[in-house]
């Protein structure tokens, strides 16, 4: 089981688009962490996946670490691999701190929307004033110290005029990995869906650069989609489990499906039980889709990622049914996705198929000959691997 540690309602940042609710004095108890790791390693899986997210978790940096050091004691008596992350806006963030995450293995995702000005359009101090600095200070520690990271930037409507501008600064910074999130909650106008397409467009020319220049970049927002291609389009592994294989914990102990649906933990609609009363769960209250009519016979719908149920829920009010701008990028990022491995592809690009399939030395003639394909026909020997990803995003399955 995957599950998610929200240890804290509280905050020090004021984000806007923040799907977490009132930021509240309400942090995890010794009690509900334990029993947490009980439902995590419950199940005897040979792989057990533990997240940490807020509210700001490094609020509560003392719960963090017992929590991890409990965690790696209780898998190694388990015999079972470990996987750990955590969300966190790097404000926190110090040398010291770094390198105990490092010792533990906890992979962090820095959560900075790029420029100073995409930044200051939606991520301010709670109470006012800007927080750029302080978590540009934070992601410079990451940097500096080789930790294994990646950054999430949400776009937004008041940012998305600065996306292709935010991805290229955050490269130049170093940065190996970049995701981009985008705000379902906002309704963006024909002129930011265009203003979105040049970022997104400038974001697929600097991944190619980074390529040409052999520098190996990650970008989940075309990732994904080559991946899908390459394994002949998205399998029931890969999408949103829903509760099936991936809760989240509220600091009262009650589980649901996914963070996104905790929020301030007082609508029960989508809640499934509370680790204090048992570790029987209910399954979640979520129909799954998406039905939308006009995806039954869309090109894309095999590598589609509109079964997000949280997305659907931000922008259409139903986990089931996907809306427009959802559409909309998931076209755009698929043309685009496309563009870029097919200019690699062609080029013979040593680190773009090294990432994308392996060593040189393990492609077969049949990838030799025919390159990417649309509908995954080269047999792939083997894929990147991915982080931990606790986004309701795709996680594909690594081939091996």
């Amino acid at each position: 089981m995957d599950v998610t540690l929200v240890l804290t309602h509280d905050c020090n940042l004021g984000c806007g688009y923040c799907y977490g609710g009132a930021k509240l004095n309400r942090a995890m108890p010794t009690e509900v962490a334990e029993k947490a790791l009980d439902l995590a390693f419950g199940d005897g899986s040979a792989e057990v996946q533990l997240s940490f997210f807020g509210g700001e978790p490094l609020l509560k940096w003392r719960r963090l670490v017992w929590v991890a050091r409990r965690a790696r004691r209780r898998a190694r008596e388990a015999g079972a691999r470990l996987r750990m992350s955590v969300t966190t806006n790097g404000t926190l963030l110090t040398d010291d701190r770094a390198a105990l995450l490092d010792e533990l293995g906890v992979y962090v995702g820095l959560s900075i929307d790029g420029v100073r000005e995409a930044h200051e359009a939606g991520r301010p101090r709670m109470g006012g004033g800007s927080s750029f600095d302080d978590v540009e200070r934070g992601l410079d520690v990451l940097l500096r110290r080789g930790t294994s990271f990646e950054t999430i930037s949400v776009v937004t409507p008041a940012n998305v005029r600065w996306l292709g501008a935010s991805v290229r600064w955050l490269l130049d910074k170093g940065v190996p990995r970049i995701g981009l999130n985008p705000c379902y909650e906002a309704y963006f106008t024909d002129e930011e869906l265009a203003l979105y397409a040049r970022g997104l467009d400038e974001t697929a020319d600097a991944m190619i650069e980074c390529f040409r220049s052999e520098r190996i970049v990650s970008m989940p927002v075309f990732d994904n989609k080559i991946l899908a291609a390459l394994k002949g389009g998205l399998t029931e592994e890969d999408k949103c489990s829903l509760g099936a294989t991936a809760v989240a914990v509220a600091p009262s102990g009650n589980v649901y499906p996914c963070e996104r649906l905790v929020a301030e933990d007082e609508d029960p609609t989508f809640r499934m039980g509370n680790v204090l009363e048992g570790l029987e769960l209910r399954g979640p209250a979520c129909a799954r889709g998406p039905v939308n009519d006009e995806c039954t016979d869309c090109g894309e719908r095999w590598r589609c990622g509109s079964f997000c149920a949280c997305a659907n829920l931000a922008e259409t009010g139903r986990t089931d049914l996907a809306g427009g701008t959802q559409c909309w990028h998931e076209r755009q990022t698929a043309v685009l996705a496309d563009r870029v491995a097919g200019t690699l592809w062609n080029e013979r690009n040593r680190p773009f198929i090294a990432w994308f399939y392996g060593r040189m030395t393990a492609l077969s003639g049949a990838i030799e000959e025919t390159g990417p394909q649309r509908r995954g026909e080269v047999p792939v020997r083997a894929v990147p691997r991915q982080p931990p990803r606790r986004e309701g995003r795709i996680r594909l399955t690594v081939l091996a």
